[in-house]
C-alpha cells in the first residue's frame, strides 16, 4: 500500500515536471509575484510626493520651514506658486499633489508668542498620495524647533546674550530660539471626506471588467461552432478581417452595456462622486472594452488553448492591478516598474476615470491618457487579428465535428 502510494506521488511529480505549462506556473508563479509585489512596494512607503509652496511671509522662519520640508523624504518641493488656487490645475496635470501655504506675518506671530497656522491643500482624489504630504507637514508642525540665524533675528529684537526671549526660552549659543508650536489647517481637494472607497472602487471595476472580458473571450473561442466558422469563411461576402470585426463588435454589444451598467452602479448606487463629463466616461469605456476583447484573442494565440488562456488571465489579474497605480502610486515605484505600469491599458483607463469623476478634469487634461488608449486599441487590434487569423487557419485544417473525416 505504502509503496504504491509513494509510486503514485512520484509519478505525479514527474508528470508535472514534464509538462511545459504546469511546471512554469507552479515554479515561476511565486517568484513572479514576489518580484512584482517587491518591485511595486520597493520603497516601503510613498516618498517624494510633489508639492508646491505659497510663501506669503517671505521670512527667515518660513524659509527654515521650507528647508525642513526639503530634508523630508516624504515630499519633494517642485516649485513656488502665487496662490493656492493654482494647485487645482497642477493636480489635474499630475505635476503637484499638495500645496503648503505660509500666511502673512507667520514669523511675527511666532515671535509674539502666538501659534501661527500653516495651511496645506492636498489632492484628496488620491488618498495614497495625500497621506505622506499631510504626514510630513504634521510631523514638522508638531515638533518644530527651528534654528534662526542671529543676523535675521536682530531686526526682531531677539537678545544676543543668551537672556530669555519673548517666547520664554533662552537663546542657545546666541544664535537660536525655540519656535512656538505651529498648527496647520488641512483642506482636501476633490475628495473632502477622504473616502478611500471613492478612490479605489472605480479602479476595481476597471480591473474586473478587464479580467472578465478577457476570460469571456477565451471561453467564447473554446465553444465557437466549427461548422458556423467554416461556413462564414467560405462565404464570398465575409473575409477574415470582416469576420474578426464581427466577432469584436458582437461581443461589444454585450460587454459595453455591462461596463456602462457597472460604472453607473459605482457612480449612482454606491455614491462615488462624479464631477466631470459623462460623455468622456462613455468614450473611455467604448475604447477600453474593444481593447480587452482583442487582447482576449491575443492571449488565446499565445496559449493555444482556451482553458490555458483562461488560467493566464486569472494568473495575471492581480499583477496588472498592482501595476496600474491604484494600490501604490506609480511614481513611488522603481523606474523600471513605473515604466511597465505606463505600458498596460489599465493604467490610462484608471487615470481617466479617477480624474473625470473625482477631479472633474476636462478633455484637454485627459488627452495623453486617451492617446495611450488609442495606441493600445491599434496594438490590441493588430495582435487580436493576427491571433484570430491563425485560429481560423487551424480550424479550416481541422475536421468538422460529426463529419465522415472525423469518424
Amino acid at each position: 500500500m505504502l509503496r504504491t502510494f509513494l509510486a503514485a506521488c512520484l509519478r505525479e511529480t514527474r508528470r508535472i515536471l514534464s509538462n511545459s505549462r504546469i511546471f512554469p506556473l507552479l515554479i515561476g508563479g511565486p517568484f513572479f509575484y514576489a518580484f512584482v509585489f517587491g518591485g511595486a512596494f520597493w520603497q516601503g512607503r510613498v516618498q517624494y510626493v510633489p508639492i508646491v509652496i505659497v510663501d506669503q511671509d517671505h521670512s527667515a522662519l518660513s524659509r527654515e520651514f521650507v528647508r525642513a520640508l526639503r530634508a523630508s523624504d516624504s515630499v519633494k518641493i517642485v516649485g513656488w506658486v502665487d496662490s493656492p488656487a493654482e494647485l487645482v490645475s497642477l493636480a489635474r496635470r499630475e505635476e503637484a499633489y499638495a500645496c503648503v501655504v505660509f500666511p502673512l506675518n507667520f514669523e511675527r506671530d511666532v515671535l509674539a508668542g502666538r501659534s501661527p497656522k500653516v495651511a496645506i491643500l492636498v489632492d484628496g482624489s488620491n488618498t495614497l498620495i495625500a497621506g505622506p504630504a499631510l504626514g510630513a507637514v504634521r510631523d514638522i508642525a508638531a515638533t518644530y524647533q527651528v534654528g534662526i540665524d542671529q543676523r535675521d533675528l536682530e531686526a526682531t529684537g531677539v537678545p544676543a546674550d543668551g537672556s530669555p526671549t519673548i517666547t520664554g526660552n533662552s537663546t542657545a549659543g546666541n544664535s537660536t530660539i525655540a519656535a512656538r508650536p505651529i498648527t496647520f489647517a488641512e483642506r482636501p481637494l476633490f475628495n473632502p471626506t477622504g473616502s478611500y472607497s471613492y478612490y479605489i472602487l472605480i479602479g476595481l471595476v476597471c480591473a474586473a471588467v478587464q479580467g472578465v472580458i478577457r476570460m469571456g473571450v477565451g471561453v467564447s473561442i473554446g465553444i465557437d461552432r466549427y461548422d458556423r466558422l467554416l461556413s462564414d469563411l467560405k462565404s464570398r461576402d465575409l473575409s477574415v478581417p470582416w469576420l474578426f470585426a464581427s466577432k469584436v463588435i458582437g461581443t461589444c454589444f454585450i460587454a459595453l452595456p455591462a461596463m456602462y451598467g457597472a460604472v453607473a452602479c459605482v457612480l449612482w448606487l454606491f455614491g462615488t462622486p462624479h464631477r466631470g463629463s459623462l460623455f468622456l466616461v462613455l468614450v473611455a469605456c467604448t475604447i477600453y472594452v474593444p481593447i480587452q476583447i482583442c487582447m482576449g484573442y491575443a492571449y488565446y494565440n499565445l496559449c493555444k488553448s482556451p482553458l490555458f488562456a483562461l488560467h493566464i488571465h486569472m494568473y495575471m489579474a492581480s499583477a496588472l492591478f498592482i501595476l496600474s497605480g491604484f494600490t501604490w502610486p506609480y511614481y513611488a515605484e522603481p523606474s523600471l516598474v513605473s515604466a511597465v505600469a505606463h505600458c498596460i491599458p489599465l493604467f490610462p483607463m484608471n487615470c481617466i476615470m479617477r480624474k473625470i469623476n473625482l477631479i472633474g478634469a476636462p478633455a484637454g487634461w485627459l488627452l495623453p491618457h486617451f492617446l495611450a488608449l488609442a495606441v493600445w486599441l491599434v496594438l490590441a487590434g493588430t495582435l487580436g487579428f493576427a491571433a484570430f487569423k491563425q485560429w481560423c487557419r487551424m480550424q479550416s485544417a481541422a475536421p468538422v465535428p460529426g463529419s465522415r473525416t472525423e469518424s
